[in-house]
């Protein structure tokens, strides 16, 4: 897997960082390329960048990163089966999916963190800046991507999700049952924008964490944080784990 190159400016320093030790798929979050420990002067720690003990910007998941201002959206207006693709809002929506962008999209620098030793930093920790390679849904467009904060037909029947239901015509035979039971992580929403993890048979959806778990725990078992492997034709395969083909 190709290591991400980024660039750390802050507090009075510009350098180009060493590239990282890498760990195995599954070994933990510490040298993998969501390891920010160390890389700023003075250092931070490996769970700085994206959460906080105290003083977090909100109370889900203790986040202390910026949220990225760009709205997201898809140009197509359907998928084949006739399920709307959905726009949502970076800095509101409640989905784990904002979050990733809130890096991934470009708009904000990894290093823009709220809080950290005791106040808020006079400047960004860091300008760390995201290999393009990984860059997703730059200026809000996320065309040519996996759709993502959409409704998934669990138990192969129509689910409401972000406030989208699955098309009239979207063959839900095509579809695993139940993706949680091949390491997929999936979502509910409760029909007022409240988005938390597992599955509620009616009003569930995917999100990007669906497939890619950041912290590389022990369901990992593919590169790039994958819930499965890039390839094959069992359900290790991480498309078979929701398409059933």
């Amino acid at each position: 897997m190709r290591k991400l190159i980024v660039l750390l400016s802050g507090l009075g320093a510009s350098f180009a960082l060493l590239p990282i030790a890498w760990a195995l798929p599954g070994d933990g979050l510490a040298g993998t390329a969501h390891d920010f420990s160390g890389l700023s002067a003075p250092a931070t720690g490996l769970c700085t960048f994206c959460h906080t003990p105290h003083n977090a910007q909100t109370q889900e998941l203790l986040w202390n990163h910026m949220k990225t201002l760009n709205n997201f959206s898809w140009t197509n207006p359907q998928t084949t089966g006739g399920t709307n693709f959905p726009s949502f809002d970076g800095n509101t929506y409640q989905g784990a999916t904002a979050k990733c962008l809130s890096c991934h999209d470009g708009s904000v620098a990894v290093g823009d963190i709220g809080w950290w030793n005791g106040g808020v930093p006079g400047a960004p920790i860091g300008a760390i800046t995201v290999d393009p390679l990984y860059q997703v849904g730059a200026g809000g467009i996320m065309d040519d991507n996996h759709p993502v904060a959409m409704p998934f037909p669990l138990g192969g029947v129509a689910n409401t999700y972000n406030g989208v239901t699955n098309g009239a015509s979207s063959l839900n035979s095509g579809w695993q049952a139940d993706p949680e039971s091949l390491g997929i992580r999936l979502f509910s929403d409760d029909g007022f924008g409240n988005i938390t993890a597992g599955s509620t048979p009616g009003q569930t959806g995917i999100e990007c964490t669906s497939c890619h778990d950041v912290h590389n725990g022990p369901n990992t078992i593919g590169p790039y944080f994958l819930l499965g492997l890039l390839g094959g034709n069992t359900t290790d395969y991480i498309c078979v784990k929701c398409h059933d083909k």
